[in-house]
């Protein structure tokens, strides 16, 4: 017990501060993309979904278990932008070591036309997102797991290139027996080591909190998740809502209630898995549904849905992400069960 307590005070306490060491703009915002089918159904936000599938450990490495041995995940993005995102990985068990999990995850942005700045043509260019990814789980006891993920990325743009290192930090609180679960996650703390033009950024920093549970008689597990803990006012005010005052023809901005500053914290979903089969699944995003929410149009932006089905040792699954007013995602999975350890 004493050596545990010591570990969440660690975490809880330092997690923080490695991220205030770490100033500027942001960068390596791809890593907040979710290419994983079943996890994004469920808002890409679903930390604490513990069934032993190798997509969820993914984005909380404390899920990383024994069950996802032999998993192979093959996973890629059609965005309406006609960018590409995707992404693999693999879960390994070492007997009397434990579960590892490697992969990677890139974004290619397509070709551009390069022009100097007097708009003379200087030549095609590419511009793309890596990251390499791995991660490890350590089970206290049968209530109590730990886990992290180490990605190692390169990012370049034209003739522009960075470097740098980021770690996901997470803490399980499951009770298996109450098909409950609690997660608490440091996301992308780190830093760039070698940046484009010799200006530093800060990485897309994140500290969430999920709570999970299965319910005993009926194949329905629901969570909800609170995100961007470290900062409290998230709001974004759309210049798109803006208004005139009718007397003065002044400029009047949109106002956002306190309790719409709070809810946008949240995302909420649920998924419905009659066998292990066959599982459908939908999230909604609260802070994603209010920024690209305008006076003039209303959308679907935050809904995102999907589902899945398994044949034999084959898993694959389907979502449709409503990011924006312009258009969906669709993404794919590919889930192979290779080698898996015998029940």
């Amino acid at each position: 017990m004493g050596n545990r307590l010591r570990f969440l005070f660690f975490f809880f306490a330092f997690a923080p501060a490695l991220i205030a060491q770490v100033g500027g703009r942001s960068v390596y915002n791809f890593l907040t993309v979710t290419p994983e089918a079943r996890a994004a159904a469920l808002g890409g936000k679903n930390y604490a979904f513990n069934e032993g599938d190798l997509e969820f450990a993914v984005h909380n490495p404390a899920l990383i278990n024994d069950e996802m041995h032999g998993q192979l995940s093959l996973n890629a993005v059609s965005h309406p932008t006609g960018m590409f995102f995707g992404s693999t990985r693999y879960a390994h068990t070492f007997d009397n070591i434990g579960t590892f999990t490697a992969g990677a995850l890139i974004a290619d942005y397509g070709t551009f036309d390069g022009r100097d700045p007097f708009g003379v043509q200087t030549g095609d260019f590419g511009a793309f997102d890596l990251a390499f990814q791995f991660g490890y789980a350590y089970a206290f006891d049968e209530n109590w797991i730990v886990g992290a993920n180490m990605h190692i990325i390169n990012s370049s743009f034209e003739r522009y290139s960075s470097f740098g290192l980021a770690t996901d930090l997470a803490v399980l609180y499951t009770i298996p027996e109450k098909r409950f679960d609690v997660t608490f996650i440091a996301h992308h703390f780190g830093a760039e080591l070698n940046s484009y033009s010799g200006e530093r950024g800060s990485l897309p920093f994140n500290m969430s909190l999920t709570v999970s549970n299965r319910f005993e008689h009926l194949p329905f597990r629901w969570f909800i998740t609170a995100d961007n803990l470290h900062t409290p006012d998230v709001a974004f005010v759309n210049p798109n809502n803006a208004t005139r005052d009718p007397s003065t023809n002044q400029r009047v901005d949109e106002e956002i209630s306190v309790i719409n500053r709070v809810a946008r914290h949240f995302t909420f979903g649920a998924e419905l898995a009659p066998s292990k089969g066959f599982h459908i699944g939908a999230a909604y995003d609260i802070r994603r549904a209010s920024e690209m929410r305008t006076s003039a149009f209303r959308s679907s932006a935050g809904l995102s849905f999907g589902l899945g089905f398994k044949v034999k040792k084959v898993k694959f699954d389907y979502a449709r992400n409503i990011m924006h007013i312009a258009g969906a995602s669709n993404l794919f999975t590919i889930n192979i069960l290779l080698n898996q350890k015998d029940s």
